[in-house]
């Protein structure tokens, strides 16, 4: 997962790159990589969600949802608007508070499961 959360964060300071340079290609690849990592990774931090029982599976969901929406808003903004840089501010920010604090409720989680011997 860890080496996920690298791969995601990557991607947002690529777009960021591409929005600061104006390049509106680069930018539009860096969000399409940034949208199939997303959905791959979250599907599979779901799928142990269900398999560990994990009882904040709908809230962790719903965060992930939050930002597969503000990314296809994102998706949908042309480069120099100021939505777009909100866009992207907001993903950048997110992402961090995702990780830091969701994920970390779910990795304690697993931890837990796997002590008990259950995985």
């Amino acid at each position: 997962m860890d080496e996920q959360h690298k791969a995601l964060v990557a991607c947002i300071s690529s777009i960021e790159q591409a929005v600061a340079q104006y390049d509106r290609q680069a930018a539009d690849a860096a969000i399409a990589r940034l949208a199939d990592l997303a959905q791959v990774h979250f599907t599979l931090e779901e799928c142990l969600m269900r398999i560990l029982d994990y009882p904040g599976l709908a809230e962790h969901a719903d965060h992930h949802m939050q930002f597969s929406v503000h990314l296809g808003t994102l998706q949908e903004r042309f480069l120099t608007t100021d939505i777009f840089r909100d866009r992207i501010e907001f993903l950048h920010q997110w992402w961090d508070t995702h990780v830091l604090k969701q994920d970390k409720s779910y990795a304690l989680h697993f931890l837990k499961y796997t002590a008990m011997g259950k995985a």
